[in-house]
C-alpha cells in the first residue's frame, strides 16, 4: 500500500488544514485531502531548493497552502 503523507500529520492539524482548504476553494473534505496529498512532492522540492519553505506539513505549510490554492482558483477563474 502506498504511503499516505496525511497519516504523518497530527489528527488536529490534518482536520484544521482540510477544513481551511475546503473553505478556501469551496470543495469537499475528500477532494481537499487529495489536493493536500498531491502537494507533498512540490513542497519538498521547494524545501530542497534552498529552504524556500518549511517542511511539508509544518506550520508555514498549513498556513500558506489554503492561501496559495485560493490564489490559484481566483487567478485561473477570473
Amino acid at each position: 500500500m502506498p504511503h499516505d503523507p496525511l497519516q504523518d500529520m497530527p489528527a488536529d492539524s490534518r482536520a484544521e488544514l482540510t477544513a481551511a482548504v475546503c473553505a478556501a476553494i469551496d470543495i469537499d473534505a475528500a477532494t481537499a485531502e487529495d489536493i493536500i496529498r498531491s502537494t507533498e512532492p512540490f513542497w519538498d522540492a521547494m524545501e530542497r531548493a534552498g529552504g524556500l519553505v518549511d517542511s511539508w506539513g509544518g506550520g508555514e505549510f498549513c498556513h500558506v497552502l489554503p492561501r496559495l490554492l485560493s490564489f490559484i482558483r481566483q487567478t485561473a477563474n477570473p
